[in-house]
């Protein structure tokens, strides 16, 4: 009985290997064909073409995106049931992602890199920011020679106190506010602060203007007013003197989505009324006749200059926008004619620069919108600063598909097709990447990059009018918008492909630099006075003479103007000193009679060759 049921157990197994054996044999065989069927000489070439790369040349995203690409190929070597057509078209996917390969580009500090361009900041959260032995504090000081408090100098963090009472200060003679600490911090480090900010409708103790609900007459939010920004910039100038280079003297006073203006528009017409500025409505008080509520951005910008030298600025959001970015210009040159009539004794301007905060989505701010708004203030006669710059992944401003810095974050390297759908908004907005052949979040990191180096060569084009390019964050985890992952570094500080996009925007896209050659100042007139929409032969009425041969009378022999060299050296190539060509504009500017007419300095690609 046992051996015969013994033989029955062997003649079954007997029978399964056979089955097995022919199934192997078919897999075997179907493989083979499907590998027959596949360029073997193309397949093993582009194997062995990803295997011998190191991935340390390449930045980390275009690699990952090559690496995912490799890892299908792999798989469908193994896998019986792969297709001819699926093995060719894994292969043809991975040679693209292999020539899509950016080599990274970021050992030099960025602050480095832009030396001959402008400042690069971040922002100041609190203690250990600067300090090295941490990594947030070591990339910061590595990279960055300018530093804005990200909320510590706002007025409700330097002063307190509700509506109708005295306000009072945290900051004094001795104090060690987190405010004190930034900039002693900074002047041991010899960075640079820009003050953020004196007078905003928000983030402000009541005691100052009655908040929007307040009945202050126009006259105690002007002595008010006048009281805290003296008390704030002297505090600074005294104590840590030369430090504090800039402020932003007004903050966001005008409303948003203003894309377009009508002919004729006044800039009053559109700022932020009493129910959302407690400035407005208290000015909007006892008003005398010739009086306006828009006068508290005037009478902030006058007390500032009275107390302090250092450089004023005005900043808002939304820059970009051809409707806003006029407005802002149109504030700047009126309220710049009426201090040069009441202060004709002083040589500065009232409002010398405007912030563009550029807190942008790169789905729908490209480029060009960001250097027509950069022309619009531009010709107000203002200098720049990009202010607070980072660039969202994901819009609306609420769709953060994995929610917030804390809340379920993750970094761009990790997100797969289910965490790239934004999490509100229209069925569009919330699948606007799936909508558009978009998978996983590193697809999503390298345009990001793209974007950012587009950003740049628009930000070095006009580096002559441009202080300061500061970003509002180290990086994604402990950003304000940190679910759209809006910054250069992942949430444990490693570099995404925005680092690298912005240590060489040119490397980056894979385009070639502009090397601005030397211009002689007579020339660099000309292409100022033509982009001004002046003839370069315009007389100035003495002896036939023209602005043009001014320029190169003082110049002489000499090759400097007004201390600048016309070039700079920059390993083997001498390029244009910006410094030199804003020389020259400022003189033509300041000429008799020029002061209304001179208004843009060119972008650098104006002065390649030597002419536009």
């Amino acid at each position: 009985m046992l051996k015969e049921r013994t033989k029955k157990i062997m003649k079954k197994m007997k029978r399964l290997l056979f089955i097995c054996l022919v199934v192997g044999l078919l897999a075997a065989a179907f493989t083979m064909q499907a590998l027959a069927n596949t360029d073997d000489t193309a397949l093993q070439t582009v194997i062995e073409k990803f295997e011998s790369l190191d991935e340390n040349v390449y930045t980390p995203a275009t690699y990952r995106l090559a690496k995912m690409e490799y890892d299908k190929v792999k798989d469908l070597i193994d896998d019986p049931k792969a297709t001819p057509n699926e093995l060719n078209d894994a292969i043809n996917a991975l040679n693209k992602r292999i020539v899509a390969l950016r080599v990274r580009n970021g050992s030099e500090p960025l602050w480095k890199t832009y030396e001959d361009y402008f400042e690069i900041g971040n922002i100041y959260s609190g203690a250990g920011n600067l300090d090295p032995s941490n990594t947030r504090g070591l990339l910061t000081s590595t990279h960055f020679n300018s530093l804005t408090a990200e909320n510590h100098m706002k007025p409700d963090n330097l002063s307190t106190g509700g509506a109708g009472q005295p306000g009072t200060f945290r900051i004094f003679e001795g104090s060690n506010h987190v405010s004190d600490q930034l900039v002693k911090q900074a002047q041991e480090n010899g960075i640079t602060v820009h003050g953020h900010v004196l007078v905003w409708h928000g983030q402000s103790p009541g005691w100052l203007n009655g908040g929007t609900s307040g009945n202050y007459t126009r006259l105690q939010a002007r002595e008010n007013m006048e009281h805290y920004i003296k008390t704030v910039v002297k505090h600074f100038d005294t104590y840590y003197p030369g430090v504090v280079t800039s402020w932003d003297v007004v903050n966001e006073a005008f409303i948003d989505g203003v894309s377009r203006i009508p002919e004729g528009a006044n800039w009053k017409d559109y700022l932020r009324q009493g129910n959302q500025s407690g400035w407005y409505k208290a000015y909007s008080n006892s008003m005398l006749e010739g009086e306006d509520p828009s006068d508290f951005i005037y009478d902030a910008f006058v007390f500032a200059r009275k107390n302090t030298d250092a450089k004023l600025f005005y900043n808002d959001f939304n820059m970009y926008q051809d409707g806003k970015s006029k407005l802002v210009a149109m504030m700047a040159k009126e309220l710049n004619k009426r201090y040069k009539n009441e202060y004709p004794e002083d040589p500065r301007q009232l409002i010398e620069g405007v912030g563009m905060q550029s807190h942008n989505y790169i789905m729908d701010t490209p480029p060009s919108s960001v250097e027509n708004g950069i022309l619009n203030l531009l010709s107000a006669g203002v200098d720049l600063i990009i202010s607070e710059l980072d660039l969202f992944c994901w819009f609306p401003w609420n769709a953060e598909p994995t929610g917030g810095s804390t809340s379920g974050y993750m970094d761009l390297r990790d997100r797969g097709i289910e965490h790239i759908i934004g999490s509100t908004g229209t069925e569009e907005q919330r699948n606007y990447w799936i909508n558009r052949g978009i998978t996983n979040g590193s697809e999503i990191e390298v345009i990001q990059a793209e974007v950012y180096a587009e950003y740049f060569q628009v930000y070095k084009n006009y580096a002559a009018s441009i202080d300061r390019v500061t970003f509002w964050g180290l990086n994604d985890i402990q950003s304000w918008r940190g679910g759209h992952n809006p910054l250069m570094w992942n949430s444990d500080f490693s570099p995404k492909d925005a680092f690298y996009a912005v240590s060489d925007p040119e490397g980056y896209l894979g385009v070639d630099h502009n090397y601005v050659k030397p211009v002689p100042a007579s020339k660099v007139a000309g292409i100022i006075l033509d982009y001004n929409d002046i003839k370069p032969a315009y007389r100035d009425g003495r002896n036939g003479g023209n602005f043009i041969s001014d320029v190169a009378k003082l110049m002489g022999p000499k090759t400097y103007f007004n201390n600048e060299p016309p070039s700079i050296k920059k390993g083997e190539l001498d390029l244009s000193n910006r410094a030199y060509r804003r020389a020259v504009f400022d003189f033509l500017k300041s000429h008799p009679g020029m002061e209304d007419k001179i208004i843009t300095m060119p972008p650098d690609t104006f002065f390649i060759n030597s002419k536009k």
